[in-house]
Order: C-alpha cells, then sequence, then structure tokens
C-alpha cells in the first residue's frame, strides 16, 4: 500500500480544523494523501460544524495529489492520548505525519521531509527513524518565531530538558511502523503525553533526524489560556517519575534543574490564566529548587514565568 496517513485528532475546534486541512491540500508532495480525523467527543454542534468542514476537503483534488479523508467519532470526551491511541491503530499507509487541528503546515513540509528521509535512510537503513523540522511558534495576537530542531546531540538528554530538541508530534514525518513500535501514548497523561512518546522512541534506540533544510515547515497556534497549571504540573511529575533513571544518569543538578523547569513551567500557566496566587506558590517552590536560578530569571524579565 503506497501514501500518507496524516493523523489529526480534533475537539470543539471546527475553524481550526479547516485550517489544518487547507495546510494539507496545499503541500506539494505528489503522493496520495489521507487524513484521518478523530473527534474527541465534541459538542453536537462543532461535530457537525466538523463533518461539514471534512465533506469540503472530501472533494478537494489538487494537480499534486488525491486527498482522502476518514473521519472517527469518541462517542464522549476520552482526552488527547486516547485519541491519539485511536489514530494510531487507524493507520493504514507506510508513511504517518501528525496534525493536531489548529495548526499547519507550510506548502513544502511533507515533499522536503520525504526527501529528508530517503537521505536519513540510505545512512541508517535499519533504524527506526523520524524526520523533525523547524517551525515557526505563533503565539495569539503576536508574531511568528523561527525554533530550530537541533538533532545533532544526545537526543534523549535533549527531550529531557527541553530547549533546542522540543517533542512535538506535527512537525514529524516517518514510517509507520517507526511510530507503532512506541506503543499506545500514555492515557494518564492528558498533557505532555508526546513528550514522554518521544523519550520512549529514542530511549529504544529510535533517532530523530532533521528534515535538511533552516526554513520553518509548519506553525504552531500557541496559546495558554484555559490550560491547567495544576495539570500540566502533575503530568511533568508522571514523566520525571516514569524516566527517573533516564534523568539521573545525567546527575543531580540536572535533575534539580529539571524539577525547577517544571515548577516554571506551571507558573507561567498560571500567570497566564490570571491565577495570580498559584502563579505565586509555584514560583516559590521553583525558588526553593534552585535559587540562583531563580534570582537570574527575576533579574533578567521579572517575576514573569
Amino acid at each position: 500500500m503506497d501514501g500518507l496517513d496524516v493523523l489529526m485528532p480534533h475537539f470543539n475546534d471546527p475553524d481550526g480544523l479547516n485550517l489544518s486541512l487547507r495546510s494539507v491540500a496545499r503541500q506539494t508532495w505528489k503522493g496520495p494523501i489521507r487524513v484521518v480525523i478523530v473527534d474527541d467527543g465534541s459538542s453536537p454542534e462543532n461535530r457537525l460544524a466538523a463533518e461539514a468542514v471534512a465533506d469540503r476537503f472530501r472533494t478537494c483534488r489538487t494537480e499534486q495529489s488525491e486527498l482522502r479523508i476518514d473521519v472517527l467519532f469518541n462517542q464522549t470526551n476520552k482526552g488527547r492520548p486516547f485519541t491519539r491511541n485511536v489514530l494510531l491503530d487507524a493507520i493504514e499507509r507506510p508513511f504517518v505525519a501528525w496534525l493536531d487541528a489548529g495548526d499547519e503546515w507550510y506548502s513544502e513540509k511533507i515533499e522536503t521531509q520525504f526527501n529528508g528521509l530517503a537521505a536519513a535512510v540510505s545512512e541508517e537503513p535499519d533504524r527506526p527513524l523520524w524526520i523533525t523540522c523547524n517551525y515557526d511558534w505563533l503565539w495569539s495576537g503576536g508574531q511568528r518565531k523561527k525554533l530550530r530542531q537541533r538533532t545533532d546531540q544526545d537526543q534523549c538528554k535533549a527531550l529531557l530538558m527541553g530547549s533546542k530538541l522540543r517533542a512535538y508530534l506535527w512537525t514529524l514525518l516517518g514510517p509507520a511502523d517507526a511510530f507503532k513500535r512506541v506503543g499506545y501514548f500514555d492515557e494518564r497523561l492528558p498533557r505532555m503525553q508526546d513528550l514522554d512518546f518521544f523519550i520512549r522512541f529514542v530511549a529504544d534506540g529510535g533517532a530523530i533526524r532533521h528534515s535538511g533544510v533552516d526554513e520553518s515547515l509548519c506553525v504552531y497556534h500557541k496559546s495558554d489560556v484555559g490550560r491547567n497549571a495544576d495539570e500540566i504540573r502533575a503530568c511533568n511529575a508522571i514523566i520525571f517519575e516514569k524516566h527517573i533513571d533516564l534523568y539521573n544518569r545525567h546527575g543531580e543538578q540536572f535533575s534539580k534543574m529539571r524539577l525547577y523547569n517544571m515548577e516554571m513551567l506551571a507558573a507561567r500557566f498560571a500567570q497566564n490564566n490570571d491565577d495570580h496566587a498559584k502563579a505565586r506558590g509555584y514560583l516559590w517552590k521553583a525558588f526553593k529548587q534552585r535559587p540562583l536560578a531563580f534570582l537570574k530569571h527575576v533579574r533578567r524579565r521579572g517575576f514573569a514565568a
């Protein structure tokens, strides 16, 4: 069987789904594309709107490729990791890419990544491979900022640090088997299950390779609004305990810095959702983990997390 499966979770965002599907339809890659959308128990009106969006794109045929769209439904809201597991089970084609409803690809993403995959496979034919890419980070109401994915380093350590190599599924393209071999997403993680998925892939011998071009190939529409700081911190704690041996491999100070960053991230989410009392609580915990790092942060940026 030939072609690419694009795996797309959706929940109550038909406008975002439209944006994402439009970016898939504009790809320059000439192979057949199948989009699998799993609606995670959206409200009746948003479910109908999402179906209408999918129907419009089902009739889409470009000069470059065939576009097929399959839509599956969770009867109730099950959460992102459950939905991504449904998507894993729905894979039919030999290659896979991910795209969250509400984010978008630039037109040359898939073609460029297939070229990068061919080059990587020629060098490492027996190794499980994912191809990532640079991307634009677009805060709601802000300007685009290009972020680079650095794969030329200890990838497991880089993922644990989360600054120069980030665990974003929508940056990836790879053989279906390279995703399936990781297993299912951890359903205890309503947030950050993609980080756990990346860590498991690399820790089990997989490798992330770069697309080979410096241009951004996709854009992440980012907002902290409505995201629960306690949930983010709890998911970070699960990942830390689950992979404690990997953290400890890099020393006590490395682990303490990761715990500090976890508190600072939770503080950012709380602050950006106007829960300032909770933000102060997380900032205090961060200070206790790494006082000097916290004071440097305050001098550089003020009290904003």
